[in-house]
């Protein structure tokens, strides 16, 4: 299912014999496995199905940051609908996440359609053409894929290949008017969302599986490994894998890479410290800890009855606002709550915190 010519399958697949002569493969990604799993304990019966999943995937590729021999994916599947509307719902999931865990960060939605699996066959058989026309000047790797798998030449990094993919002909070129409407109502409802959209007509994805709509979620801010999620429809897989001949849609995110970006992420502005004078006020601290969380807060103590390492710790993490918690305060139920970004400090109650800080 994965595609006999894909570099998964030909070059990265960790497969070997173990004692007892049977042969195992490593997981090397996650959509064939759930759809596998949907199918044996008949989850496919009540349809649209959606699934998602997390785990550890091996992949026997040149280690560069960003990517890994063993890494972790998150993946989200949407099983039995067709209409445009489930793609724009993964789509839109996507987004929503990034947005949360990045919201500081520069990412771009590239999208593409591969139209149906006649189209590629079709597509696939022009390139070829195109490209052994076009030979001596493509890379050597480049030409090894000429016959078994011309499609992965529109994604290769090499210079001199991106100046024979620029002139190539395009695939939208052969796609059916229905398609390419549905193809136009999933880009508008994306921009009716505020998704801002970067139409890529090189984007085909590394797995065979794919047709229709395809897409990657791009950073550039971690080199050459910059897709942090990548998706789209692959109807007929199901039915592939021994299943009903129901479409799907799903996406993979790689944790690692999204990792990678959220280190760098500043610390979000509701992060607040407390600073406890001393172990005796542990309850009073608990009391604002538990009241805060309970209020959508992030709050942050390092376990030490110290308040100058406490200051130091709260404004090497830009935290905004630290809540000193000490003995003269405690007696009337107030605490001292500084906002570090402009120094200010004053007493408060305990029911008047919340508003201070908001």
């Amino acid at each position: 299912p994965l595609g006999e010519q894909s570099d998964v399958v030909l070059k990265e697949m960790y497969t070997f014999t173990d004692r007892n002569e049977d042969e195992l493969t490593l997981r090397p990604e996650y959509t064939t496995p759930m759809i596998r799993a949907a199918i044996s304990n008949g989850l496919l019966n009540n349809l649209p199905a959606k699934f998602f999943g997390t785990g550890q995937m091996f992949r026997r590729e040149r280690p560069q940051k960003g990517r890994y021999r063993q890494f972790n994916q998150i993946n989200f599947e949407n099983f039995g609908s067709d209409d445009s509307f489930a793609d724009v719902e993964i789509i839109n999931l996507a987004s929503q996440l990034l947005k949360k865990i990045l919201p500081k960060k520069s990412i771009s939605l590239n999208i593409n359609t591969l139209g149906n699996r006649e189209n590629l066959q079709d597509y696939k058989k022009i390139l070829s053409k195109y490209f052994k026309d076009n030979q001596n000047s493509l890379s050597s790797e480049s030409v090894s894929k000429i016959d078994s798998n011309p499609l992965r030449i529109l994604d290769s990094k090499n210079i001199q290949d991106k100046e024979i993919v620029l002139k190539c002909p395009k695939l939208i070129e052969l796609i059916s008017k229905k398609d390419l409407n549905s193809y136009e109502e999933i880009k508008v409802c994306l921009k009716d969302l505020d998704i801002t959209i970067f139409e890529d007509l090189n984007l085909v994805r590394g797995l065979d599986y794919y047709c229709h709509t395809v897409f990657e979620f791009k950073s550039n801010e971690i080199g050459s490994q910059d897709t942090l999620i990548g998706g789209g429809r692959y109807n007929g897989l199901i039915n592939k894998l021994g299943g009903k001949d129901i479409p799907g849609i799903g996406w993979a995110a790689g944790i690692e890479r999204l990792m990678l970006l959220m280190n760098d992420s500043p610390t979000t502005p509701e992060d607040i410290h407390l600073a406890i004078q001393d172990p005796t006020l542990k309850k009073h601290a608990i009391k604002i800890h538990d009241y805060l969380i309970k209020n959508n807060l992030s709050v942050y103590w390092n376990y030490k009855y110290n308040i100058k390492k406490s200051l130091s710790l709260a404004s090497e993490k830009k935290a905004k606002f630290i809540v000193i918690i000490g003995e003269e305060e405690n007696i009337e139920n107030n605490y001292i709550l500084k906002n570090l970004y402009n120094g200010e400090q004053k007493i408060v109650k305990f029911e008047e915190i919340l508003d201070y800080i908001k």
